[in-house]
């Protein structure tokens, strides 16, 4: 058993086995030349065949971990558990801190996994889908941080399916960027969101954080059908905190997923 850097003639043998990961199929194709040229994506081989990955994305304050994948003939083996704690290994090398993967409520083996090697769950998030639509909206582009002190309520926020550190700087660097979202009523705000272009699918817009009261955030979630309407998105893909109330007929809710966290 080896575990190196991915290289290009891993992806047939790898992709050739993941079209049965999900009932729909996997992610892994659409983002393998992406994971490929930032080179965090590690292979593990077995009688020099590849017979399973783990992308492991370095920021700033944390390792993400995330396309755990292993061909269904060599499971339960504890394959998928050499990946990450090879990932972790590298990731304190290079001085990180704090290990962050996502994992599906349903998928009872891969907590069972996680927890065995020290992971805790930081939070629990909804997928909803939501359509896009021509609305009227009176959300807009935040430009000042201090309209949003009172309103931020989490330490993390999804951008791409990767969660990140929800701190004052992050909220500047997204303001400036023109990510993040608020709604006002009377000159003040009552709700916020952060917004991204899903780099897994092209024709999908994200909402990866979302906050407020019942009517700000409706305001948000029109924003944010405005604008995959005038972009021509297909969809909108709405993440969010179990803690969050948003009981909305025109939401979609698909799946519970699990924050889990270890500090290295």
């Amino acid at each position: 058993m080896i575990i190196r850097k991915a290289k290009p003639s891993d992806k047939k043998p790898i992709l050739s086995f993941l079209h049965r990961t999900f009932q729909w199929g996997d992610y892994v194709a659409n983002v393998w030349d992406t994971w490929l040229a930032r080179k965090t994506l590690l292979t593990l081989e077995e009688n020099k065949k590849p017979i399973g990955i783990c992308n492991a994305s370095l920021s700033k304050h944390q390792l993400w971990i995330e396309g755990l994948r292993v061909s269904p003939k060599f499971r339960r083996r504890g394959y998928a558990s050499k990946l990450v704690l090879r990932a972790e290994s590298t990731a304190r090398k290079n001085g990180r801190k704090i290990s962050r993967m996502l994992i599906a409520q349903g998928n009872a083996r891969s907590l069972k996994m996680a927890r065995s090697l020290g992971y805790k769950v930081e939070g629990k998030w909804w997928l909803y889908n939501l359509r896009p639509k021509k609305h009227d909206t009176t959300g807009h582009t935040a430009t000042n941080a201090k309209q949003l002190k009172n309103l931020i309520d989490s330490d993390t926020y999804a951008d791409s399916w990767e969660w990140f550190p929800l701190d004052k700087a992050a909220i500047t660097k997204l303001i400036k960027r023109k990510r993040v979202v608020v709604a006002l009523q009377n000159k003040k705000p009552i709700g916020v969101g952060i917004w991204n272009k899903s780099e897994l699918d092209c024709d999908v817009l994200q909402l990866g954080y979302i906050t407020g009261t019942k009517t700000g955030m409706r305001m948000i979630l029109h924003f944010m059908q405005n604008k995959a309407y005038q972009l021509k998105s297909k969809r909108i893909q709405v993440l969010l905190e179990n803690k969050t109330k948003l009981n909305e007929s025109y939401l979609d809710r698909r799946m519970l997923f699990c924050l889990m966290r270890k500090e290295l």
